[in-house]
């Protein structure tokens, strides 16, 4: 077959409410998700660097013994609370809601129960290839979660909550349209989903699959929609980053 008549993008059967798909080029991920994701269709996004990283946040990544999560995630916590004392302004708010104290926590690097996802597809694939990468035979992730799908099955809605800050504190979320999901247990969200769709042929988890090749036209084209370093992170970090990959992406 000749490359042009190629598919755009090839699916293999969905398995448990979870379907990968292969898409060969920057500008048929842009056709695949006008044509897959409408408006208000109740799917959420999330970039992965590597294709085999899972949906798991990082302080569960490192409790192998799940039996203690509540414990370690609770001293977690309380340790941030005692360290950012005197260092948020005078008068700073307190919060009744513990995702509210972990959401300004994962703004700041901390360990956390959270995974961060975003309601824009484009967004997530700034984050899927922001970074660089020395294995290019490996292809960057954006994940697709129905969101709706799990809050509408009850054995899920027990097990997964979605949080997204009402904090002035974390500007970031703003920016980049996000909110988090919350494993009360610390179970990887996609063996959870995996679980309760055993059988089922109805995607819950879309793993869209990009080549890492495309790195460079994948930002390039997402400079063009205005999705950066300056307007993802409104904070000098950001500002820093945002002149770095100006000079990665035009300085040659």
């Amino acid at each position: 077959m000749n490359k042009g008549t190629q598919p755009r993008w090839t699916s293999g059967r969905v398995r448990d409410g979870i379907e990968e798909i292969h898409i060969r080029k920057w500008n048929f991920f842009i056709d695949y998700v006008q044509e897959t994701f409408s408006p208000g269709c109740g799917w959420i996004y999330r970039g992965h660097r590597k294709d085999y990283y899972k949906l798991e946040s990082t302080i569960d990544r490192r409790i192998a013994d799940k039996s203690k999560t509540a414990k370690l995630r609770q001293e977690q916590l309380n340790r941030f609370k005692m360290a950012i004392r005197g260092k948020r302004g005078a008068n700073p708010p307190q919060y009744d809601e513990p995702l509210e104290w972990w959401a300004l926590g994962q703004h700041f690097e901390l360990l956390t129960p959270l995974v961060d996802w975003t309601h824009s597809p484009y967004t997530a694939a700034f984050f899927a290839f922001a970074n660089t990468d020395k294995d290019d035979t490996r292809k960057r992730i954006v994940v697709s979660l129905n969101k709706r799908e799990v809050e509408e099955r009850p054995n899920l809605a027990k097990m997964v909550r979605f949080y997204t800050p009402n904090s002035d504190e974390n500007a970031r979320v703003l920016g980049q349209n996000g909110l988090f999901s919350y494993s009360e247990s610390g179970e990887e969200l996609e063996a959870l989903i995996a679980h309760e769709f055993a059988g089922s042929n109805r995607a819950v988890i879309r793993k869209i699959h990009l080549p890492n090749a495309e790195r460079i036209d994948v930002l390039r084209g997402l400079e063009q929609m205005n999705i950066n370093h300056l307007t993802l992170f409104p904070d000098l970090s950001g500002a820093s980053n945002y002149a770095n990959m100006q000079f990665e992406l035009y300085s040659n």
